[in-house]
Parts: C-alpha cells; sequence; structure tokens
C-alpha cells in the first residue's frame, strides 16, 4: 500500500483569544505538533505528513492570520502564538506532545517549552534562531540576511528568501508552489512580523535551561539562519544534538523532504528509545 494510503485526517478550530485557530490531525501515536515559519502554513508540511504520520498523531495548525486562521483582534506574532499552541494541546487533550518549530515557528516552540517545559516531550528547532539571540548570533545573522536582501527580487516567479537558490533553479515548480501556499489567508505584514522576532528574546540562562531533548535541524545554504548562528545555539542548550542538512537553504523540509523527514524522525525514535537520542549527523 503506498505510503498514507487510508491514514485518517480530521480537520478543526479552537477558539483561542478571540481567534479561530485551524488545525488537521493526520496519524495516531504520540501527538507531534508542526509549527510553520512565516513562509509557510498548515499546508507547507504536505511532504511530512504521510510519512510521520505512520508513526505519530501530526498535528499541523496555522498561526493567526496565516492559512485558515483568523486575524481579528489585531493580536498575532510569536507570543500570543504560543498561547494558541498551548490552547490547541488543550483542546485536543495532549498533555504533552512532541513540538516542531520551523523558522518563526521556532519562537513559538521555543516560548511553550520555557513557559510550560513539562508539556513537551521533545524540542527540534529547524532553521531558527528561537529567540535565543546572542550578539554573536545576531552580529552573524544580520551581515547574512543583508547579503540575501541586497541581490533576491522577490517578485521573480518562484523566488523566495526562505528558499535555497539552487533549489529553485532545479525545482522551478515546486517553488512557484511555495509562492502559491506563502500566499494564502490574511497574513499579517512582513515588517511587523520581522520586528516582533526581534524583540522576542531569551536569555542564556532561559535556553540553557531547556531539560528535554533538543535538536536543532538547519539548511547548509541557509542565509535567514546561517548554520554558524544555529550551531552556536545548539551549543547553549546541554545534550542538544545539531544536524546539518546538505544543499539546502532555509526550507529544507520543503527542498529536500527525504533529509528532513529522515533526520526529525532519527531523533524522534532516539527520544522514544530506553536510550535516548543518539549524536546526529553533522
Amino acid at each position: 500500500m503506498p505510503e498514507g494510503r487510508g491514514t485518517r485526517r480530521s480537520t478543526g478550530v479552537v477558539d483561542s483569544g478571540g481567534e479561530h485557530v485551524y488545525y488537521e490531525v493526520v496519524g495516531t501515536g504520540a501527538p507531534l505538533v508542526l509549527c510553520h515559519g512565516l513562509g509557510g502554513n498548515h499546508a507547507s508540511w504536505w511532504q511530512q505528513v504521510a510519512v510521520l504520520g505512520a508513526e505519530f498523531e501530526v498535528v499541523t495548525w496555522d498561526q493567526r492570520g496565516f492559512g485558515n486562521s483568523t486575524r481579528r483582534t489585531g493580536r498575532f506574532g510569536p507570543e500570543v502564538a504560543v498561547d494558541d499552541l498551548a490552547a490547541l494541546l488543550d483542546h485536543l487533550g495532549h498533555d504533552r506532545a512532541h513540538v516542531v518549530g520551523q523558522s518563526m515557528g521556532g519562537w513559538v516552540a521555543m516560548g511553550l517549552a520555557l513557559r510550560a517545559p513539562e508539556r513537551l516531550l521533545s524540542l527540534t528547532l529547524t532553521d531558527t534562531i528561537a529567540g535565543a539571540w546572542t550578539p554573536e548570533v545576531q552580529a552573524i545573522t544580520t551581515a547574512s540576511v543583508a547579503g540575501v536582501l541586497a541581490h533576491l527580487d522577490m517578485a521573480a516567479l518562484g523566488r523566495h528568501v526562505a528558499l535555497g537558490d539552487a533549489f529553485a533553479e532545479a525545482d522551478p515548480e515546486r517553488a512557484v508552489l511555495y509562492q502559491l501556499i506563502s500566499s494564502m489567508g490574511d497574513k499579517p505584514p512582513d515588517v511587523e512580523v520581522f520586528a516582533m522576532l526581534g524583540t522576542m528574546r531569551f536569555s542564556p540562562e532561559q535556553v540553557a535551561s531547556l531539560a528535554m531533548p533538543v535538536h536543532l535541524v538547519v539548511g547548509e545554504d541557509d542565509r535567514l539562519c546561517p548554520p554558524e548562528a544555529m550551531r552556536l545555539v545548539a551549543s547553549a542548550i546541554p545534550g542538544a544534538t545539531f544536524t546539518v542538512l546538505a544543499g539546502t537553504g532555509h526550507s529544507p523540509y520543503f527542498e529536500d523532504a527525504p533529509a528532513w523527514n529522515a533526520a526529525v524522525l532519527g531523533f524522534l525514535r532516539g527520544v522514544a528509545s530506553p536510550a535516548g537520542p543518539g549524536p546526529a549527523p553533522q
């Protein structure tokens, strides 16, 4: 039977802070929540849900204004999304879950991990600084992002700041699909969200307090969250594992889904084993 064939899928909405937060559930097993980035929504995970859903109950959801979630109250961004994520887990009846945060979603995942660490079975941060700003991390990231913005034409078909140039050239059809998915919803202005990401900061002491299993994944060619910056974040988290995915940019889950899925599944299977997670490939 082809992968995913016959797997059950359900959809729903949870009321949180005056907004309707949309979610989908695929598969059975321990809950695994995927938190999308600024360029995405629940549909961004189309290459993950069947694969991960074969072993986990995969929950995808839309932050306020993204995809099918509303943005009516004027309150949006990563801080209120932490509230929404907690409300979603409550609504689904999950005391604990594995949580994955991609890019902007990393701030949400990290926020819940620090606010309510007892609710996380594990934390995966993929292509995200996740609010763990230090002067060194900020210097590396700022210089790299400035270089990207200096040459990228965001109006070009199939070009996006969250996609690697090599991917856009090699697979233009899927690069256009990324643009189309990114356009959905009543999205808040990018500049306002970026400002929120810059001011939602977690101290080195907070980051070092993380006690659940933590895995950081980054694309080798990510210029928004460069590997050298994420390596610094990983080094600040006791016991964290770190994986670099070759030939990918800021969205390896989209650009090279088999490699990203394998890295994430390898970590999650290790968490579930008595020995715990093993070392991740470098």
